[in-house]
């Protein structure tokens, strides 16, 4: 069994499904129940560390958490009772009327002229604090740091002009 020894750290839990996942991957216990995801906020905090703590195990995993826990059935159990309530709540407030490409433009797009200040930059800029805009680039960075992974994993499963295709792609857009 190897255990990482190379950063990231574990981070401190923000709520009872967090707190007790990052006890569970110490080697302190087993994960918490599906039930006592039931009550949990699907956009909060502590379910989306939770969530967020099971597929880092995919990625680079954690310093002191044995590789192996990436599939273990517990911890892929738990991940799935995470999934379902997000993805319902996901499903709750998508539109209806759209298809997935044009929600999504409207949701990751913020516009150049953005003139009624609803914007996360233009926030930032006018009414952002600085503890703020740490938090954002904070965020952005762990997207920054795996925004090439879901190409790269795909390029095992293509085959000829397919994947040199891809394998250019992805040297061109990341290096």
């Amino acid at each position: 069994m190897d255990v990482r020894s190379e950063e990231p750290s574990l981070p401190q839990g923000r709520g009872p499904l967090s707190d007790a996942l990052v006890e569970c991957l110490r080697g302190g216990g087993p994960p918490p129940d599906a039930w006592e995801v039931a009550g949990a906020d699907p956009f909060g905090e502590d379910l989306q560390l939770a969530l967020y703590l099971c597929y880092e195990l995919h990625y680079r995993g954690f310093a002191g958490v044995a590789d192996d826990r990436e599939w273990d059935p517990e911890l892929l159990r738990f991940r799935a009772s995470l999934e379902w309530p997000f993805l319902e709540a996901l499903r709750a407030v998508a539109p209806r009327h759209k298809r997935a490409d044009e929600a999504l433009d409207d949701l990751l797009v913020e516009p150049v002229n953005n003139t009624d200040g609803t914007g996360v930059s233009r926030f930032l800029a006018e009414e952002g604090e600085l503890w703020q805009l740490r938090e954002y680039a904070a965020q952005r960075s762990l997207y920054h740091l795996k925004e090439a992974d879901p190409h790269a994993w795909v390029l095992p499963r293509l085959w000829g002009r397919a994947k040199a295709g891809m394998a250019a792609v992805e040297f061109d857009e990341f290096g």
